[in-house]
């Protein structure tokens, strides 16, 4: 493919989004398949300094910081040194005064991770907390927490939460949250840019966060870490941030070269946690469609109806914005960085993703390779008995409830009717979709027309046929 094209729609997108936003400067990366394909900047690093940021320009990425504080309890949790079911009182026994509402199931790591722990939204208040000391976060804690729901009753976005697992992870490791993820994570990883030390950034990378207020813009003072860098305390660059992104595109490969288990990386990028579903108008194609997004571990879960699913987290800090966004489907990724207070960088990279997915990929194509050899088996023994029904093959194919969930003369007048006594039956080439190996969905056309074909197989040792819907195609 060439990719010219694209860059320079791209590079026209973040350009024009950096002067609409008021933003002093934008970095940007495209990521195909793990690489680093194209970066760029616009704007300046620094006010009046004339220097336009890069890939190697070092922004503060707020919340994404905590993909990498919940990737450091999977790898704990790997170890064996935790679990993600037990209280966090087990490690944190001060928590243990916090007021549970009355019922309220305890407090879990995976209630933290999942944002489930029932506290209220905490933005901005925790945006202002992350030079907080150890000793007064926990004298806080201990005081007791407000809740707005019990535990496990709903998601609601938490920095408090992932505060106490920066908590969690330095009593379990042993060694204090700031160097576990430098040692663990970073170093491993070649990911020598990102650091939580903003005074140590060098002039050359160095990017300053600024506020806009009545009299122009006002650079942010720099921070120190504490308490709450777990959720929000980290700085990094373009060429740092597509590594961290090409890891997780590689957990369907061999992240032989990643510190977390290919497992831990899938199970970060699964939806854990309903957040919301809505359904609008595509303002693109003008299709109706619908977007469920849910929170994994320190990552958002966007499954879009039209374009497939999309992993992603948003930083929003005063000074800085941020996202990252990939698409496994096609391999197409993007980071954004910029740095203006909650700088809406994810709209931005939404948009640009959204629109080389739409515009210049095509959603893979099916074939009975991506299915258990028994349902391609059992596609081609539905389609026969479409031509004419045989008892003798329907008997060993149908499990045991197909019958039971509808009489079997019952089902065999329904296909004769559809097919209209049809003598031929052809599979619609490039038809087949499938969400699983035991699922298949695809079209055949016949002398009546186009018909639909679902199937669904058991999960016995020796699969048969759970569930087979047969309908008219819709045109």
């Amino acid at each position: 493919m060439d990719y010219k094209n694209i860059f320079n729609l791209m590079d026209q997108h973040f350009s024009k989004h950096k002067e609409d936003k008021r933003i002093p400067g934008v970095a940007y990366g495209l990521i195909k398949d793990g690489e680093l394909i194209h970066a760029n900047g616009f704007g300046e690093t620094v006010i009046a300094s004339g220097k336009c940021p890069e890939r190697s320009s070092v922004f503060r990425i707020a919340s994404m910081t905590k993909s990498f504080t919940a990737a450091a309890v999977l790898l704990l949790r790997d170890q064996g040194k935790l679990r993600l079911d037990d209280d966090i009182t087990k490690y944190l026994p001060w928590t243990d005064s916090i007021g549970i509402p009355e019922f309220g199931h305890v407090i879990t790591i995976r209630d933290l991770l999942t944002m489930n722990a029932g506290f209220p939204t905490d933005d901005p208040w925790g945006d202002r907390q992350e030079s907080l000391e150890i000793e007064s976060f926990d004298d806080l804690v201990s005081q007791g927490l407000r809740f707005t729901r019990a535990p496990r009753m709903g998601f609601e976005y938490s920095n408090l939460g992932y505060a106490l697992l920066g908590r969690i992870i330095t009593v379990t490791s042993g060694i204090d949250y700031l160097d576990f993820v430098a040692t663990e994570i970073h170093q491993p990883l070649k990911m020598t840019a990102s650091t939580f030390y903003q005074s140590k950034v060098s002039a050359e990378n160095f990017v300053q966060g600024y506020a806009e207020f009545a009299d122009g813009f006002t650079p942010e003072p720099l921070t120190v870490p504490g308490a709450f860098s777990a959720m929000g305390g980290l700085l990094s660059n373009i060429a740092d941030l597509s590594t961290w992104v090409a890891g997780f595109q590689s957990a369907w490969k061999d992240p032989s070269h990643h510190p977390l288990q290919k497992w831990s990386l899938r199970e970060m990028q699964e939806p854990q946690r309903h957040a919301r579903t809505a359904a609008f108008t595509d303002p693109y194609t003008e299709q109706i469609k619908s977007v469920t997004t849910s929170y994994g571990y320190g990552l958002m879960v966007d499954d879009d109806s039209l374009l497939g699913r999309f992993v992603s987290h948003s930083g929003g800090y005063p000074g800085f914005g941020s996202h990252m966004r990939w698409h496994p489907e096609s391999g197409w990724g993007i980071v954004a960085l910029g740095n203006r207070t909650y700088a809406p960088m994810m709209p931005a990279a939404s948009e640009a993703l959204a629109s080389i997915i739409r515009d210049h990929t095509s959603r893979k194509n099916h074939s009975e390779s991506d299915v258990w050899f028994e349902t391609a088996s059992a596609m081609n023994m539905v389609e026969s008995l479409l031509t004419k029904w045989d008892n003798d093959l329907a008997d060993i194919w149908f499990e045991m409830n197909m019958d039971l969930d509808q009489p079997r003369d019952e089902r065999a007048a329904a296909i004769a009717a559809l097919t209209s006594g049809s003598a031929s039956i052809s599979r619609v080439p490039g038809s087949l979709s499938t969400t699983t190996p035991a699922h298949a969905k695809w079209q055949v056309s016949s002398d009546s027309g186009l018909i639909e074909i679902e199937m669904l197989m058991s999960p016995t040792k020796q699969p048969k046929i759970q569930t087979l819907k047969v309908a008219k195609a819709l045109q």
